[in-house]
């Protein structure tokens, strides 16, 4: 039985263009793309995933590998699975940005931890918010939401379909739907902190012999943590509805990238 040079690339095509797609979604996706996973753990969670999609996608034309269509086609995977992992990393940053903001209001800015799996400092309430917030997505399965949702898009956005401008167009509209989230949660810990910080600056005015600085931070301080208390007791059911609307924002953009 002799087997053309068709037929091999065929079957390479098979495996290497899934495996292109889910390495982009591997590197940037919650969970998987952090840190502190190794490389070789994602490529190795990339290679087992796309034995197991291979079967499951259309045959696809043969192209040569050593073409330019291809390589073309494969940095098209790539940056497909970078910006669909980007999605659901945008979805984390507002529970971050929830944390940092409630962190400069109760005086906390320059109480920073060190994350050596991103590399950047991050401020302590926004640590425990990100902490929070992996704990839930395990908790709801949003792992598993994403791997199904990469393999459905295999379906939705067939490998040799191109970015249309809507699916661009939906990732900036995400990142305002983030600032505008993050915002809408922190509203309730931003205006107590306000209300304190106004009331003593009437104190201040009142009393000037008074050291508001002194009775001020702590009180301000206490006041925060009490409304970090009300915002972390409903977090879930906004959590939830938040994931959701993330995970609408993912079918949207396979979507709109079907020109």
């Amino acid at each position: 039985m002799s087997i053309s040079f068709a037929e091999i690339t065929q079957w390479l095509g098979l495996f290497w263009w899934p495996f292109m797609r889910i390495s982009g979604v591997f590197m940037f996706a919650p969970i998987f793309g952090d840190g502190s996973v190794p490389m070789k753990v994602r490529l190795s969670l990339a290679v087992v995933m796309a034995m197991l999609v291979a079967p499951l996608i259309a045959p696809q034309p043969a192209i040569d590998p050593f073409s330019l269509q291809a390589i073309i086609l494969s940095v098209t995977q790539l940056l497909w699975g970078l910006f669909f992992g980007f999605l659901f990393q945008i979805f984390f940053t507002i529970f971050t940005t929830i944390g940092q903001t409630i962190s400069v209001q109760m005086g906390l800015a320059m109480a920073v931890m060190n994350d050596p799996a991103n590399g950047v400092s991050v401020a302590i309430i926004g640590r425990l918010f990100l902490f929070a917030c992996t704990l839930l997505f395990l908790a709801f399965d949003g792992h598993l939401a994403i791997l199904a949702l990469m393999v459905e898009s295999f379906t939705i956005w067939p490998i040799k379909q191109g970015f249309s401008l809507g699916s661009l167009a939906l990732i900036i509209s995400m990142m305002v739907w983030m600032f505008a989230s993050a915002f809408a949660i922190a509203i309730p810990a931003i205006a107590a902190m306000l209300i304190a910080n106004a009331s003593f600056g009437f104190m201040n005015k009142a009393a000037p012999s008074l050291n508001v600085f002194a009775l001020g931070f702590p009180m301000t301080m206490l006041l925060g943590l009490f409304a970090l208390l009300i915002s972390f007791s409903g977090i879930g059911s906004i959590y939830f509805e938040i994931l959701m609307q993330a995970i609408k924002f993912a079918r949207s953009y396979m979507i709109g990238g079907i020109q």
